[in-house]
């Protein structure tokens, strides 16, 4: 069900992707428990459709289940953990809350950069979105 929601996010088709990641949140949560791997994985995927859809606060809602849970079953150093990370900074820089926004961003950074190689797409990512909140807050 979740790869079925990521086809139809990309088809632009929410309510239908949507649909697919909450049954699957159901289940996963069912059968699986909070702490899999495939539960998170799923509550960011619901986090990115609510994004998609405009619907910022329901996307930080899910964002920040998933921060909390991906923390506990994965610890920080996981790339799925970085990677909800950067999505609950980038739902802040939407708000114009920029250095909330930096903070999720630097946290990540601080990961990747132990974590990852720094020719690594993910970490030049997040410098992106650093150098990002640096321009749109003038502090350069």
């Amino acid at each position: 069900l979740n790869n079925i929601g990521l086809v139809y996010s990309y088809l632009g088709e929410y309510a239908k992707a949507l649909d697919c990641h909450l049954r699957c949140e159901a289940i996963a949560k069912t059968y699986l428990g909070e702490l899999h791997p495939t539960y998170t994985f799923t509550l960011n995927n619901i986090g990115l459709v609510y994004k998609h859809k405009g619907e910022y606060t329901k996307a930080l809602e899910y964002y920040h289940r998933c921060e909390a849970i991906t923390k506990t079953s994965l610890g920080e150093s996981h790339p799925e953990y970085t990677s909800t990370l950067k999505n609950i900074g980038n739902v802040y820089s939407h708000f114009k809350e920029h250095m909330k926004a930096l903070d999720y961003y630097l946290r990540c950074e601080a990961i990747a950069r132990t974590n990852l190689d720094e020719s690594h797409p993910e970490y030049a990512s997040t410098l992106l979105c650093i150098g990002w909140i640096y321009y749109e807050s003038k502090l350069y």
